[in-house]
């Protein structure tokens, strides 16, 4: 069973799904505990296009949600590169990044303190 769709979460838990979060800062990843999710949010809420502060400590990045019922974990989003609010929203977070002093390179993003950074 897919996640994605729009599928609330009531429908996700009664069905069996699973999902997965994953940082695009720290690189941190695990399985989210959708009944806790569904009694946070509510039962006719979503993980599509959400974007909560990562729990790693001392990570400032955001996480997004996979599904996690096939061997290839698949994004729930339903905003892409294709969209406006996707180019938005990733100018502001890697201007807040930078702002905190986290730099890029080779495609991961480097803490302030890590040594031998430049």
């Amino acid at each position: 069973m897919s996640l994605g769709g729009g599928f609330t979460l009531a429908q996700v838990i009664a069905r069996g799904g699973k999902a997965r979060w994953q940082c695009s800062v720290c690189q941190g990843q695990g399985p989210v505990d959708l009944v806790a999710v569904a009694a946070a949010l509510g039962l006719d809420a979503t993980l599509g296009n959400r974007r909560p502060r990562c729990r790693v400590p001392g990570c400032p990045g955001r996480v997004r949600f996979l599904d996690a019922n096939s061997f290839w974990p698949l994004p729930l989003d339903t905003i892409t590169e294709a969209d406006e609010a996707w180019w938005t929203f990733n100018d502001q977070e890697r201007a807040q990044l930078h702002a905190l002093g986290w730099r890029m390179f080779m495609g991961k993003w480097i803490a302030p303190d890590e040594p031998g950074r430049k």
